[in-house]
């Protein structure tokens, strides 16, 4: 009972920070505090709101997941930001040379 609520109470806090506008942070996935974010905890956050599946939500983590070793630490997941940050970036507007 005590997983259940906390697993609810992480995928609440990820969803507000969705509909905010913001990043998920990682200890909003790290849903026992343990300083790393298994697979099962990613999965049940990503899947709680019901926009990923199970498999997608896998295939998420496994490029998060670098060195495959069934953990996320914060070096992944921070480098795994900056990567979608990076996919997802408006290509910036080169200014007009007036001739």
């Amino acid at each position: 009972m005590k997983r259940t609520t906390i697993l609810a109470t992480a995928a609440l806090g990820t969803a507000l920070a969705a509909y905010a506008g913001e990043m998920p942070s990682f200890s909003s996935y790290d849903v026992n505090a343990d300083g790393q974010v298994a697979e099962a905890e990613f999965v049940a956050v990503k899947t709680a709101d019901g926009k990923l599946t199970e498999a997608e939500a896998v295939e998420a983590f496994a490029r998060i997941d670098t060195n495959a070793d069934g953990m996320a630490s914060k070096l992944e997941f921070a480098a795994a930001i900056e990567t979608w940050k990076d996919e997802t970036a408006e290509p910036q507007k080169l200014p007009m040379n007036p001739m």
